[in-house]
């Protein structure tokens, strides 16, 4: 069966998306694929078996887990992404590592996020987003800490559209609009976790509520996904780096740009941003 060319791109980024929804068996059979990529596209799931010491069984699970009909279908796909894979550039930072070392591990750690981030990137589906966008009622973002930020952001940019665009990042205002949508208007939950229990209750009654819902997450299977209409995924190697601050927020923002940009060229009518920006300068001025 042929596959989805959506759905087999960058497969070891997809893995690392999935990896926390994986059985014990399943996350034996990925790390051992991630550890010996250029390998595996040569073996028989016989082979990958015995080498992970799981049953044929498990490895056929996996493959079918991460989009794949079939083990054969699944190697040759490994085989062209390992040949084109970018090695290991972001590793974790350390307290031995100098200020040039430390700038340079978060500049490739984030020019590797976007590239991974796009290979997975479902482009139809936001690009549905955003001739939905142009004719919602009220867009309405959720987010907490850095993932408010980013609803934040987005919300504003919206608004240069002429669209009713808010964000909402205080747990109680976040319950309180939540119950406020309504059909016609579309939701989007931002949580790079995907585990963040109130921006997935708000979807969820928004959802209820006959709101268009969608996510932007860092993993595919975070319950995040299971309120949401569409979802996009970003891509960060977290495990590299352990400091909150540093999590799929560059990757957000170009999911979020890129959004704004279609929904600005699906626009019928929209605001004349020269005279606001002249008009916002103005105020600004102290002087």
């Amino acid at each position: 069966m042929k596959q989805n060319n959506e759905i087999i791109s960058g497969i070891t980024t997809r893995i690392k998306s999935l990896s926390p929804d994986f059985t014990k068996a399943e996350t034996k059979v990925a790390q051992y694929i991630m550890q010996h990529s250029e390998e595996v596209p040569f073996l028989s799931v016989y082979e990958v078996s015995s080498a992970v010491d799981v049953s044929v069984a498990s490895v056929s699970r996996f493959v079918r887990r991460i989009g794949f009909s079939n083990f054969k279908d699944f190697k040759v796909e490994l085989a062209k992404d390992s040949g084109t894979q970018v090695p290991d550039i972001y590793r974790a930072i350390t307290p031995g590592d100098n200020n040039e070392e430390i700038v340079k591990k978060v500049f490739r750690g984030y020019v590797h996020s976007i590239e991974e981030t796009l290979k997975i990137l479902d482009v139809k589906n936001l690009i549905q987003v955003a001739r939905i966008l142009c004719r919602a009622g009220r867009v309405v973002l959720f987010g907490i800490g850095g993932s408010g930020i980013v609803a934040q952001d987005a919300a504003l940019r919206l608004s240069h559209l002429d669209l009713q665009a808010e964000a909402y990042t205080d747990p109680l205002y976040i319950i309180i609009q939540a119950r406020r949508m309504k059909k016609g208007d579309v939701v989007v939950g931002v949580s790079h976790s995907g585990r963040t229990r109130i921006t997935c209750e708000a979807v969820r009654l928004a959802g209820q509520k006959g709101a268009i819902t969608c996510g932007i997450t860092n993993y595919m299977k975070a319950p995040l996904s299971n309120y949401t209409r569409y979802l996009f995924c970003t891509s960060f190697p977290e495990d590299k780096v352990k400091v909150a601050a540093l999590s799929s927020r560059i990757a957000q923002l170009c999911i979020i740009d890129a959004l704004y940009l279609l929904t600005a060229k699906n626009k019928d009518i929209l605001w004349d941003t020269e005279s606001l920006n002249r008009l916002t300068e103005q105020l600004l001025r102290l002087d």
